[in-house]
């Protein structure tokens, strides 16, 4: 039994000692952080690396106290570097500064070793150079006068600007080409005042830029800054001059998508037109809806040309155009509800033929002449020269009574309504009815006019009379002069327009007997003409 364990026992050592014995990989220790000797606002170069246990910031403080104390204490002779081994040394006056090591050069600008000693050699003989000319008698006098010169000119330049954008308004005022129709609008003398405008706080802009690096750069304390100004704008003109290079071939494409997107709806613009005015006839477009189908299309091909250039513009891959992307979503996703739902209102009744331009309706209480259907609304003319726009939601939630759709030859049916006693003969009313009707301008005579008795009440009938109007618009003209004539000719008859009511029976029945069934104007059949 123990030897049994033993084995075991030394089955399980065997297998676990070699990982016993593995050391733990090493860790990689942190790289010192770079550091950067400067000396009167320049940079004279850029430790990376430790030497002999001193870390590049302490290196960068101790050259910086060496340097202050050699030219605190007057060095003049110019700054040298000695090669020893794998290492530059700097030295001023035979005086050890610090040392330029291997590791010290930078490998992502693939600089030398020797290109940063001598870089830092360059810099702090330029300083000794602008101290001793600060310390150079009449040296700052000099440079107050340069100051000023500087100044004067800026100030005559920047009121010369002043004058030029004052001519310029001037001949906007005066010799504008307001005969050319496309520039004569106020969008294009208002563009014209803002150019204007723009153009000359830009010279300003760049002017004061350029005096004030001029102006630092005349001191020798401040002319780094003045230098660094002036790397920093060239440095920007070349990165948009190479911005610009790289986006040419993308800006050709959006150039292409616009112009073939331009011509395509000018061409459609153009077809529809046509129909629109009933000029030309296309077998899937028609009159009434080729001007909305016209709108829509183009919205349509420019928003297809967007998303086509939008890959090519400038910048799109940035993060600034993708915040503007969720920006712009998230504004078209809070309005948008209302808006499509009034977009889709507008294209049902447009491409249902629900109304059309120049039917005579009545609609959420409002009465008139539909004068143009657009996508969002509909506008309508009243006989009260009013002109109301209702919302396309309103109209196709609300139900809409058309006068004109089914008169025949487009005119519009209206009915006047009146009750007479039993005593009166039917016929009677509706021969005054008729005539009334045929006194009255602006009643169609084709379809004729006719009468209904649409209900039998309890002490009178219901008479109902039903013309056709020529002009919808002119709809309560007609039908007060309808009414008119229609007392007048009551009146002629002798026939009140009564509407009796009583609780008892009466002494006599009030019933019409046949010898009066036909009294003026009506007349037996056989009297009537053919």
């Amino acid at each position: 039994m123990w030897s049994v364990v033993r084995i075991l026992w030394f089955c399980l050592w065997w297998t676990v000692a070699p990982a016993w014995a593995q050391t733990p990989p090493p860790v990689p220790a942190a790289v010192p952080a770079s550091a950067v000797l400067t000396i009167d606002q320049r940079d004279v170069m850029t430790f990376r690396v430790p030497l002999l246990g001193y870390p590049p910031a302490d290196r960068a403080s101790i050259a910086t106290e060496r340097i202050r104390n050699m030219l605190s204490a007057g060095a003049t002779r110019p700054v040298t570097m000695q090669r020893a081994g794998q290492n530059y040394y700097i030295e001023m006056d035979g005086r050890y500064l610090f040392t330029v090591q291997p590791g010290d050069a930078n490998p992502l600008t693939a600089e030398t070793q020797e290109q940063v000693a001598q870089h830092a050699v360059d810099t702090l003989n330029l300083i000794i150079r602008e101290r001793n000319e600060l310390a150079a008698p009449g040296q700052l006098a000099l440079a107050l006068l340069k100051a000023a010169l500087i100044i004067l000119i800026t100030a005559l330049l920047i009121n010369f600007g002043i004058r030029i954008r004052r001519w310029c308004v001037h001949w906007i005022d005066n010799h504008w080409p307001r005969e050319v129709s496309w520039l004569a609008g106020p969008l294009w003398l208002r563009s014209a005042y803002r150019f204007t405008h723009l153009v000359h706080a830009l010279w300003v802009l760049a002017l004061l830029y350029t005096s004030l690096s001029l102006l630092l750069s005349v001191f020798p304390l401040t002319r780094a800054w003045g230098e660094a100004l002036n790397q920093y704008l060239l440095d920007l003109l070349f990165r948009f001059g190479d911005a610009l290079v790289e986006a040419l071939p993308g800006l050709g494409v959006v150039i292409a998508i616009l112009v073939l997107t331009r011509i395509t709806v000018r061409l459609l613009g153009y077809v529809l037109s046509r129909v629109e005015k009933g000029e030309l006839e296309l077998p899937f477009f028609d009159q009434d809806t080729a001007g909305t189908t016209r709108k829509l299309l183009t919205v349509l091909l420019w928003l297809f040309a967007l998303a086509m250039i939008y890959p090519y513009l400038p910048g799109s891959n940035t993060e600034a155009f993708k915040g503007l992307s969720v920006v712009l979503g998230l504004m078209v996703s809070l309005g948008a509800s209302g808006v499509v739902s009034q977009f889709a209102s507008g294209l049902i009744l447009i491409y249902s033929r629900s109304l059309k331009v120049g039917e005579y309706v009545s609609v959420a209480g409002e009465e008139g002449t539909v004068q143009a259907i657009g996508l969002f609304a509909t506008r309508i003319h009243t006989n009260m020269r009013e002109e109301i726009s209702i919302p396309n939601s309103v109209l196709v939630s609300q139900s809409v009574k058309n006068y004109s759709r089914l008169a025949a030859g487009g005119g519009v049916i209206s009915s006047v309504q009146l009750t007479i006693g039993y005593a009166t003969p039917w016929r009677q009313v509706e021969a005054m009815l008729l005539e009334a009707a045929h006194r009255t301008r602006g009643v169609r005579q084709e379809p004729a006019p006719f009468v209904f008795q649409t209900a039998l009440s309890d002490f009178y009938v219901e008479y109902s009379l039903r013309v056709s109007l020529d002009e919808p618009a002119q709809r309560a003209r007609i039908l007060d002069e309808l009414n008119s004539h229609i007392l007048d000719v009551f009146n002629e008859y002798g026939v009140q327009i009564t509407s009796p009511h009583y609780e008892g029976d009466p002494a006599e029945l009030q019933v019409v007997p046949p010898a009066n069934w036909y009294a003026a104007p009506a007349r037996p059949p056989q009297d009537r003409p053919a």
